[in-house]
């Protein structure tokens, strides 16, 4: 129906854009869509991710990777779009007909906008509860893992138990020691960070001296 639409408003001379919703939960190569324009747009996906491939002639090697706000300026008949496996959710592509003058997108949000639920997301908080552990003892050798590397972590706090007797010292390998080390704990003091996702380790200079750690 969608094609049809296209093809009548061309034979009109009308570049009113129009739109073509993509499933992307359903792998496809090449597939053919009989749709004459000289612009297309992504106007709406999932994330910032998930993409598509487009080709405006079937017997091109290759085409670029199309993405949330990104699009292609020239004449075509036809278009061939690859959906790749391992996605979901509708990729709604804007198409305009063609016309003797130029098609444009206005579009006034700046480069970081696409990320801004991300930055929105980093300023609240997340909403589901983080990990945490029963305490982890620690002695003058070896170095004890406190939190493992984390890709997805956004912030982790550890802090050294109250009734302790001896200092907490945190490194970011298994070589930390009390004279190599980037922060220090007294007895009930605690240490947090919102922008490191790697391993941290810890080591006292006082035996049995016990860590609580969780992160989200």
């Amino acid at each position: 129906m969608l094609e049809k639409e296209l093809r009548q408003g061309n034979e009109r001379g009308i570049s009113a854009p129009q739109f073509l919703p993509i499933d992307l939960s359903v792998a496809q190569t090449d597939k053919e869509y009989s749709i004459a324009g000289n612009f297309f747009y992504i106007y709406a996906a999932p994330d910032q991710t998930s993409y598509i491939t487009v080709k405006t002639n079937p017997s091109d090697i290759s085409s670029p990777e199309y993405v949330f706000q990104t699009g292609f300026k020239g004449p075509f008949t036809k278009l061939y779009i690859t959906t790749p496996a391992g996605q979901t959710g509708i990729m709604k592509i804007m198409i305009a007909a063609q016309d003797p003058q130029t098609f444009e997108v206005i579009d006034n949000r700046n480069g970081i906008a696409t990320s801004m639920l991300d930055i929105l997301e980093e300023l609240q908080g997340i909403a589901t509860p983080g990990t945490y552990d029963t305490s982890k003892t620690v002695n003058t050798t070896p170095a004890v893992l406190i939190l493992a590397a984390n890709t997805a972590r956004k912030g982790c706090i550890i802090q050294s138990k109250e009734v302790n007797t001896g200092l907490i010292y945190l490194g970011f390998a298994d070589t930390v020691t009390t004279s190599k080390w980037f922060a220090q704990l007294q007895p009930g003091q605690a240490f947090s960070v919102d922008d490191y996702r790697g391993p941290i380790y810890a080591i006292s200079d006082t035996a049995g001296q016990l860590v609580g750690s969780g992160e989200w």
